[in-house]
């Protein structure tokens, strides 16, 4: 190894450089924490402060700081050390690069750009102060002053295009910046280039870093202006390959020692919400940027606490929003660590207006006495709701009805529930809140899976439920997944079964550890030849994901639900078989005898197919 890169890494704490991007916990001699390269509910990833090394359990990735900086921020060798040199002062004034290492390349272009831009609004907002006065008054009515301006980065995108004559001085390759969004392609032929943010405040989005990755505009109405309500207030740059909108959160660069201090997050839904609460000392705070809560968001939050407050501006918006994103929230309700609620402001208040008239203390108080975890918020919501319309009264005659239609509404967000105990603790809740028997309740959501479906059974109990939610894998996938949880399951599978199988893979897999079965290897040794059979598949990463979430799981692959997943796998191709003739039929291409035969046909197979529903289902 190279010296002087020796002297960089005596000089940098690797606990400290990578707690920037995961929660660390102390553990005997290690630091461990939740993997930031893969997603995972217990953690794997260890760090090694001693011999300043990190490596992952889970997916293989280690190294030392600078490996870890590399694959995280997506830099460059040479731009790590570049970090690192002027981050701790080292005293290292050269360090040769390899002619042919990909790290020793220009600088990044697209990085360049965006640097220039930022720097190029800012100077508009702060500098040339007469073109730009009325930015300064609308950030002054927000309560917004210029040190928090400054802090922030905010600037000021005016007339003309001085952003496109700034670039074509420096030589910046123009069709970058029409591809990042800051620039627009007039003419394609002559070339002819315009700036796209005009008369706009410009707010810069960091990466954890505190590096510029995009940038938002809003557009603001001269003195005397109307705005029309046809254009969108905010636009905000493309993505690029430093920026993706759904793995970015708006000042998490600032957030990130206040989120790990306090061991919590709050999420709000727009840039001056953040800007405004952080100014006023709510510093753990983040947000989103006009798309919904990503599954990249929680994740990445989710590695540096164990608490996350979803903010919504009013009780509708957080419904919708706890809608959408009761998939993301599983993994907070199965963890004993990790904890999410939502809380909402009311009266038209949102987050930035609320701390500008109460002031944070206020809004913190609100916060701590109405979170909610989110299926909880969703039951208070719905049964409120339906007691200001009416709907709940102490009127014999319909209470009964109307206290169905709140368990209607909450039926969606039990559906979403993957863990029978979490399920069980919230239809107590919602049994006590509408007066009725929990076990009512409970047969009453059951009943109706064939509407909006539940999918609130225990999966790893019930193959029917299993199946019908049709999350990420399908039928052939479960079944190979409960194999690999008990390899001796494949005595069940046939040649006349695996020939119902679509996926070649599948076939594969299941033939291969068929024959190791057969020949009387132990299970230890099948075991160790499960990963050199998924090697050979056309699709290694799945079925290894397949293989380890089933190894995880709770599931030891029970046989009679494994014969009824065969069945309905059956069932499955009988079906699709059957929706072929229909269509042959409804073509209009047959003579009345082979009409006849294909009733006749279509018959017998639905008749097959109720037989196996009935199998499947214990009946």
């Amino acid at each position: 190894m190279d010296k002087n890169i020796e002297t960089v890494l005596s000089y940098v704490n690797i606990v400290e450089e990578i707690s920037a991007f995961v929660k660390l916990k102390k553990t005997g001699r290690n630091y461990t924490g939740l993997c930031p390269f893969h997603s995972e509910k217990t953690p794997s990833f260890s760090v090694n402060e001693a011999k300043g090394l990190y490596y992952c359990f889970g997916c293989g990735k280690g190294g030392n700081v600078i490996t870890f900086l590399k694959e995280i921020k997506g830099d460059s060798f040479a731009e790590v050390v570049d970090y690192l040199k002027n981050k701790y002062n080292i005293p290292v004034e050269y360090i040769k690069f390899r002619k042919n290492d990909s790290s020793s390349k220009a600088e990044n272009p697209v990085k360049k750009i965006i640097n220039l831009a930022v720097n190029f609004y800012y100077e508009n907002l702060f500098v040339y102060v007469s073109n730009s006065r009325h930015i300064i008054n609308y950030l002054a009515e927000r309560g917004i002053n210029a040190d928090v301006a400054k802090d922030f980065k905010l600037g000021y995108a005016g007339f003309g295009n001085g952003l496109t004559a700034l670039l074509k001085s420096v030589k910046a390759d123009l069709d970058i910046a029409v591809d990042m969004g800051l620039l627009v392609k007039k003419d394609d032929y002559n070339k002819v280039y315009a700036d796209r943010f005009v008369n706009k405040l410009i707010i810069p989005i960091m990466d954890r870093t505190g590096e510029p990755v995009a940038l938002a505009s809003r557009i603001i109405a001269m003195e005397g202006e109307r705005l029309s309500s046809n254009f969108p207030k905010y636009i905000n740059t493309n993505n690029s390959e430093i920026f993706v909108k759904n793995n970015t959160l708006f000042g998490l660069d600032k957030a990130i020692p206040f989120i790990k201090k306090d061991n919590t997050a709050i999420i709000v839904e727009g840039y001056f919400d953040m800007i405004t609460l952080y100014a006023n000392g709510i510093k753990n705070i983040v947000a989103t940027m006009g798309t919904a809560l990503s599954k990249n968001h929680i994740s990445n939050l989710s590695r540096l606490c164990d608490e996350i407050v979803l903010l919504y501006d009013g009780d509708k918006a957080g419904i919708n929003a706890i809608n959408r994103g009761m998939e993301l929230f599983r993994e907070f309700m199965d963890s004993p660590d990790k904890n999410i609620y939502a809380a909402c402001l009311s009266g038209g208040e949102d987050p930035d207006t609320f701390v500008r008239k109460f002031g944070s203390e206020s809004l913190i108080k609100l916060i701590n006495e109405s979170k909610k975890p989110p299926v909880e918020f969703a039951i208070d919501y719905y049964v409120e709701k339906n007691k200001k319309s009416g709907i709940i009264k102490n009127n014999e005659e319909n209470i009964l009805k109307r206290k169905i239609s709140v368990i209607q509404d909450v039926v969606p967000y039990f559906k979403k529930i993957g863990n029978n105990i979490i399920y069980s603790h919230y239809v107590n809740i919602l049994a006590n809140k509408l007066g009725l028997n929990e076990s009512v309740i409970r047969k009453y959501i059951e009943s109706n899976k064939s509407g909006n479906g539940t999918g609130s059974m225990d999966y790893n109990s019930n193959p029917a439920a299993e199946i019908s939610v049709k999350e990420e894998m399908g039928i052939e996938d479960i079944i190979v997944s409960k194999i690999f949880c008990n390899l001796v399951l494949t005595e069940y599978i046939s040649d006349d079964i695996i020939s119902e199988f679509s996926d070649k893979d599948a076939v594969y897999i299941i033939k291969e550890i068929q024959n190791i079965v057969k020949n009387g290897a132990s299970q230890e040794i099948i075991k160790g030849a499960v990963e050199e059979i998924i090697s050979g598949t056309g699709n290694v990463d799945k079925w290894k994901r397949i293989y380890y979430s089933g190894l995880m799981s709770e599931n030891s692959g029970n046989r009679e639900d494994f014969k009824k997943l065969l069945m309905k796998l059956k069932v499955n191709n009988i079906d699709k078989i059957c929706r072929d003739i229909l269509g042959v039929i409804k073509s209009g291409n047959l003579d009345e005898k082979d009409r006849i035969i294909k009733f006749q046909e279509l018959n017998r197979l639905k008749y097959i197919s109720k037989e196996f529903q009935k199998k499947i289902c214990g009946y």
